[in-house]
């Protein structure tokens, strides 16, 4: 019997307490034991040594990708497993780690003898990690608009439209070390054994109009973007410091920023055999 922790997070857009108690209902229904609930941020995330001497097995979370960032980044190094559960607006890693399917579904998969574990790669740079991408340029202010967006704040976005339209007109584009071609941002995920960077583009407004629509829906590579170069090191420059988000979290980097190609040493839950690229 395997004892489950699951980590969520009541200030996310997309948080559901009812679909918690599913999760729980779900664990003990598939032979497992559903031992604590912690709902950030009223709770601190777990530390590797609260984990271990509550001999927990398996931690599940059940938020965005920035709160996913910052649990990993606090059980690195446990020897337990993490189970990624799609409770933010993308959910890229929950994907490729399950398909599309609901989170209590995927629980049971988990708790079957055909789930997996593998380690999983990540993106590593300017002192930052990142599991899912990051974004480096002035377009990443876009995320201030599809967070007011989810809130329906619409005072707030009477700011921060305008803002991020002119951080991506004005603000000091990013390019490739060696590269002249510039971006508004230039996206960074890790492929497998590689780095794949895109540049992200807005040249006039028409590309403006498909870059923001791209933001709002919660996916900013369907809009304007070339596919750059892979490798395992990526090298980007600006003639500022470089705003980045990491796995959608605001951070601020240097200049030039050097990001590259590692892997974690924790142990994530796989229920899909042949897992679709993010």
């Amino acid at each position: 019997m395997k004892k489950l922790w699951l980590i969520s997070n009541s200030n996310s857009g997309s948080y559901d307490a009812d679909m918690c108690a599913r999760i729980g209902e779900t664990v003990v229904a598939h032979g497992g034991v559903f031992d604590r609930c912690i709902t950030l941020p009223d709770d601190d995330l777990p530390t590797i040594a609260e984990v271990e001497a509550a001999g927990v097995e398996i931690v599940a979370i059940f938020t965005g990708d920035g709160t996913i960032n910052a649990s990993t980044r606090k059980l690195e190094g446990w020897g337990g497993q993490v189970l990624i559960l799609p409770g933010g607006t993308m959910n890229l890693l929950s994907k490729q780690l399950h398909g599309d399917v609901d989170a209590p579904t995927i629980v049971a998969r988990a708790l079957s003898p055909q789930a997996v574990d593998t380690d999983l790669p990540v993106v590593v740079g300017c002192g930052q990690r990142a599991l899912v991408g990051i974004i480096a340029g002035p377009t990443a202010a876009w995320v201030d608009v599809r967070e007011d967006m989810r809130a329906l704040d619409l005072l707030s976005l009477a700011a921060t439209v305008p803002g991020a339209i002119a951080q991506t007109f004005n603000g000091d584009m990013v390019r490739l070390a060696g590269e002249t071609e510039e971006y508004q941002a230039i996206y960074i995920q890790p492929q497998g054994d590689t780095l794949e960077a895109i540049g992200i583009r807005a040249k006039n407004p028409a590309e403006l109009v498909q870059h923001g629509i791209a933001w709002l829906s919660g996916d900013f590579r369907k809009g304007p973007a070339d596919v750059l170069e892979t490798g395992t090191s990526v090298t980007v420059e600006c003639d500022s410091a470089i705003g980045l988000l990491i796995d959608g979290e605001k951070r601020d980097g240097t200049h030039p920023c050097t990001f590259t190609l590692e892997k974690s040493s924790l142990r994530f839950i796989k229920t899909l055999t042949d897992a679709p690229a993010s």
